[in-house]
């Protein structure tokens, strides 16, 4: 999958399962799977189905994220109407994608 491919997955989610105008998952969906779930009691992020779910930005705007292997990732953060792609090949900390997004999140701000 590519960075295009990731990002309108994400774009499906923030406008909360509408595709070219045709409902193709239900919003109910959406707002399940990117809802806490599971809260972890370790870790930077709790679960929703299939979606990681946690703040980002000065103002803990809440967001949404997959991950994939060795930084993948698809961040959308619905009060900003904003979808963020990783495509990368990165072995580190992860935490190095939270500072990032940190940093887009508050430049969006």
């Amino acid at each position: 999958m590519n960075a295009y491919d990731m990002d309108k997955i994400g774009e499906l989610y923030l406008n909360n399962g509408v595709w070219n105008g045709k409902q193709i998952i239900s919003e109910q969906w959406i707002r399940d799977s990117t809802s806490v779930q599971f809260t972890r009691s370790s870790g930077s992020a709790n679960y929703g189905y299939q979606w990681w779910v946690r703040t980002f930005g000065e103002q803990n705007y809440p967001a949404y994220f997959a991950q994939g292997h060795w930084g993948q990732y698809i961040f959308v953060v619905p009060d900003l109407k904003l979808v963020v792609v990783f495509a990368s090949h990165y072995e580190g900390s992860s935490s190095i994608y939270w500072r990032l997004m940190n940093n887009i999140v508050n430049a969006c701000d």
